[in-house]
Order: structure tokens, then sequence, then C-alpha cells
């Protein structure tokens, strides 16, 4: 379980610092060529891993249409958080698509995982502080425009990593990160011809955002594959989704922006939970 709860914690600090910098690339060159840069650069990214790993390809069969049918969820999660984030109040949408946690823990736990009371309660305490964390300052008039498409994130993305333990099973951890990558390119590319946004001009900072998002991307999946190889999807899920307090800290640390008092509260809970799941 140790190991699973370091992996956990890796892939939350890898897409917590991925996603603030492709945050600061979106507000520059637009989410749609954001999205397919940093897929495609992606792609690279575990072309060289699965060059120096060698696994071997799987031959075709059920599990093939398994896996692109797995990372549809998470391309439909990602297009629906962003669609959420555009039309709803995101100190609504924004908790409620943080609760992927919850329907991944709700679903390994019907699935039969057995889990202690401290390990629980820790779980609890972590998918909780994430909630809190993501809210934000100011209060918000109750507004159901969003909503729908929020509770939509949270569903895909917890079936999505719910379902992902069985992709790597048969695929390894490296080959259904390729797949998911390839399955978003082709997501993205739809949506810039649908969409046709401008064309940014691209400079080396916009370049060096990408890439490092990318390449912090690429290990939190391989770290999160691996964790819930090892351990408990639903605890190594629950301490993945750390990553959007990772954001929200790194908003503060680098970008001034102020933290509520309620998001304080937040990241204590979620630093107990920690500590709970960590234990034996």
């Amino acid at each position: 379980m140790s190991m699973g709860i370091i992996y956990g914690l890796i892939a939350a600090l890898g897409w917590g610092t991925g996603d603030f910098l492709i945050t600061r690339a979106t507000r520059q060159i637009g989410w749609q060529w954001t999205l397919l840069l940093a897929q495609l650069t992606g792609i690279v990214a575990i072309g060289l891993v699965l060059l120096g790993r060698s696994d071997p390809l799987p031959p075709w069969g059920p599990a093939w249409p398994m896996a692109v049918a797995v990372n549809l969820l998470n391309l439909t999660g990602t297009l629906l958080l962003y669609r959420a984030f555009a039309i709803g109040t995101l100190a609504i949408v924004s908790p409620i698509s943080a609760s992927f946690a919850a329907v991944t823990a709700a679903l390994a736990l019907l699935d039969g995982e057995q889990l202690g009371a401290i390990t629980l309660a820790g779980t609890g305490l972590v998918i909780g502080g994430v909630v809190v964390v993501s809210r934000g300052p100011g209060k918000a008039r109750a507004d159901l425009r969003g909503v729908p498409e929020a509770i939509g994130v949270a569903i895909s993305f917890g079936l999505f990593f719910w379902l992902i333990g069985d992709v790597t099973a048969t695929f390894g951890i490296a080959w259904p990160v390729l797949i998911g990558r390839i399955v978003t390119v082709l997501g993205a590319v739809m949506i810039l011809v649908l969409s046709r946004p401008a064309r940014p001009r691209l400079g080396a900072a916009h370049g060096g955002l990408i890439i490092a998002a990318s390449a912090l991307d690429t290990i939190a999946f391989l770290s999160f594959n691996t964790g819930i190889a090892t351990a408990y999807v639903s605890v190594v899920t629950a301490l993945a989704s750390i990553f959007s307090a990772v954001t929200v800290v790194l908003a503060w640390l680098v970008l001034r922006e102020r933290l509520a008092r309620s998001q304080w509260l937040g990241v204590a809970g979620i630093l107990a939970g920690v500590l709970l799941v960590s234990l034996p």
C-alpha cells in the first residue's frame, strides 16, 4: 500500500503542476490549440518512454476496443470540463467536477475492495478537502448553468479512473497513455475543424510551457497506472485527486492569488487525509 500512496502523490504533483502550466498556455493561445499541441507533445513523450521500456504491444483482440472506449470517457470528461467552466459558475461546477474521485471510490468499493476504517476516513477527508479547496473565495448565487456538464465530468472521469485498471492489466502502464493521447488528438483536431479558432503566434515561451506540462502529465499518468497496479484504486485515485489543490497552491505562490479561509481548511483536510491513508 505504501508504494501506491507514493505513486498517487506523484500523480497529484504531476497533474497539478501540469494543469497550472497548461492554464497559462490556454490563456495565451487558446484552449483548442493548447489541447492539440499538448497532446502531440505528449505522444512524443510517451513514445520515448515506450522505446526505453520496450513493452510488447498486445495482439489485436477485445482489449483494444475496451482501451479506446475507456479513453473516450477521458476525452468526454475533458471536453465537458471546458464547457462547464465556460458557461457555469466556477464555485458550483468546480467542486462537482472534482468529485470524480468519490465516483471512483464508490465504484471500487462496490466492486469488492475491502478498506479499513482509518483508510476510508482518510480517503473521505482527501475527497472532501479537494471539493472544499476547489470552491474558491466568494459567495455564488445558485445557478444551474454548467451543472449537467459538471456532473458529466465527475461521472466520465470517475468511470475512466475506475476502468483504466483493467486496461493497464492488459496493456501495461505505458501503452494506455499513448492510446489516450491518440484519441485526444483526434478529438482536438475535430474541435479545431468545427470551431475554427484563430491560429495563434507561437513563441519559445509557449513551447516551453506545453513541453513541460506534457512531460509532467505523462509522468503523472505513468505513476497513476503503476499505483493502481500495486494498491487499491480508490486510495490511489483519492490521493491523485489532490492535483486540484496543487494547482490552487501554485496559483497562490506564483500568481499571488489569495486563498480563502475555507480553502485553507480544505488543504488541512487533504493533508490530514493523506496522513490517515498512509497509516499501515
